[in-house]
């Protein structure tokens, strides 16, 4: 879920257009002859800050930017600049165009030639960065997930398909590129409305519609086929798939170079409105969700993840016996989980390091701050994420948040501001912002509804 939100908190004058990219470099091969071990962050979004501070005893961290990815404009402001990056600690800032991976690997070898680096792993930090990582890890002959399946680590279709030849269950899908292949869709699957209609590339809830009837499944279909799709590239198909009623859950993992042993980091349940927007998310113990679990780790292996993160998204089943049961994939991504999960994570949990962590196992070493039978982390705080939505749209006159009597506010992020023309809340990039709290259960959902009364968005 959402990785390209966590920007949110970086200071207005740290943000900017990607177009303004420079090469930084605090050091020349003439400094210090002694070899120094280095990490490259691709395309640094989600939680790149901790990412870097993590890295910064041990590595040099080198950055590469995507300047020219087409982004659609509501994650175009979550985007860093060089400066901010160079001020978070990364000692080389790249620039990648036109994902061409030829091009970034001679980069960086010839950077790692003049400065006397030993390039030790490529770590996506978002979305679009997954398969961009693995071709350059590939390339440089490092840690990399399996490049035969990297398609089916970010394309939803080709997804559905690695994890359902693994045996595994998942919703009815094909692909669509007109009104008369939506209508025999429905009947080929023998599906009746709502079903979903989304992006196949897409993040961020970006581009996945639910739809109650005919009329809004053309407009859904019309709003994605031969359009800019999130990730930047003209969507030439849609993918049509069986909606899949339950509640929807989050379950990260961690990759250790053996997809036979999966570590679970952090578990959440989302709660969702009447409109089928994120209302929050809790964090769970996942000892009390062993069928989900399970279920999650096998399609983290199905699709190939065998080094750093994995997101797992699926729903399940609240049975009579108050278990839920008969799990099945939304989408699962090769990267941290965004809406600041990992940071929170880290709250919650004693002596977990997700950043340390991911750093380790993309330079394909075991995670040193954990024995190695660990299964999954059990939190001892509990963390809510509460999502602010826009009701309706109109110019923003007026925001109000009171959290002043919030004792258990961690952190919090209004991403709008007075004078903004909005559209009405339909994915998490397009809520009004985010507050996320820490402490006992009691005590946190009392503090929801205080932070749920006080939020007041005036519209002219």
């Amino acid at each position: 879920i959402a990785p390209h939100l966590v920007q949110a908190f970086l200071p207005p004058n740290l943000m900017a257009d990607r177009s303004q990219h420079q090469r930084a470099s605090t050091a020349t091969s003439g400094d210090n002859c002694t070899t120094k071990t280095a990490i490259v962050l691709i395309d640094p979004v989600t939680d790149f800050k901790q990412v870097i501070n993590a890295a910064l005893d041990s590595h040099v961290v080198v950055t590469v930017q995507m300047p020219d990815v087409a982004l659609p404009e509501k994650f175009q402001a979550f985007l860093p600049t060089t400066q901010a990056l160079v001020e978070a600690g990364a000692a080389h800032t790249l620039s990648m165009h036109h994902r061409d991976v030829m091009s970034i690997t001679q980069q960086l070898q010839i950077l790692a030639g003049e400065c006397n680096l030993h390039i030790a792993g490529i770590i996506p930090l978002s979305e679009v960065a997954v398969e961009v990582s693995d071709l350059v890890a590939s390339c440089l002959g490092l840690p990399h997930n399996p490049l035969e399946l990297m398609t089916a680590r970010r394309d939803k279709g080709l997804m559905k398909r690695a994890v359902e030849l693994a045996g595994l269950r998942v919703a009815k899908y094909t692909r669509v590129s007109c009104v008369q292949s939506v209508h025999a869709a429905v009947m080929e699957l023998s599906l009746k409305y709502p079903i979903v209609i989304k992006t196949p590339s897409g993040m961020s809830t970006t581009d996945v519609y639910i739809c109650s009837n005919e009329k809004e499944s053309t407009d859904a279909l019309y709003s994605i086929v031969d359009n800019v799709g999130p990730d930047g590239r003209t969507v030439e198909m849609a993918l049509l798939e069986e909606y899949i009623g339950g509640t929807e859950f989050a379950i990260n993992l961690m990759a250790f170079g053996d997809s036979s042993h999966l570590l679970v980091t952090d578990m959440w349940k989302y709660a969702k409105t009447q409109k089928a927007r994120y209302d929050s998310a809790e964090i769970c113990n996942p000892a009390d969700y062993s069928q989900l679990i399970s279920y999650a780790c096998s399609v983290a292996k199905a699709v190939g993840i065998k080094y750093g993160a994995a997101h797992v998204e699926l729903k399940a089943k609240h049975n009579n016996d108050g278990e839920y049961v008969d799990p099945i994939l939304i989408e699962v991504g090769a990267r941290l989980s965004g809406g600041r999960k990992s940071i929170m994570a880290e709250v919650a949990i004693e002596n977990w390091d997700p950043f340390t962590s991911l750093i380790e196992a993309h330079c394909g070493q075991s995670c040193g701050k954990l024995p190695d039978n660990t299964n999954f982390l059990i939190p001892d705080r509990f963390v809510r994420h509460i999502f602010l939505p826009i009701e309706k749209a109109g110019r923003i006159k007026k925001i109000q948040l009171d959290s002043s009597a919030v004792i258990t506010m961690n952190s919090s992020a209004i991403i709008v501001q007075a004078g903004d023309f909005v559209k009405e809340t339909t994915d998490i990039v397009s809520c009004a912002g985010f507050v996320w709290l820490v402490g006992e259960r009691e005590n946190v959902d009392r503090d929801t509804k205080k932070v749920l009364s006080s939020f007041t968005l005036v519209l002219d």
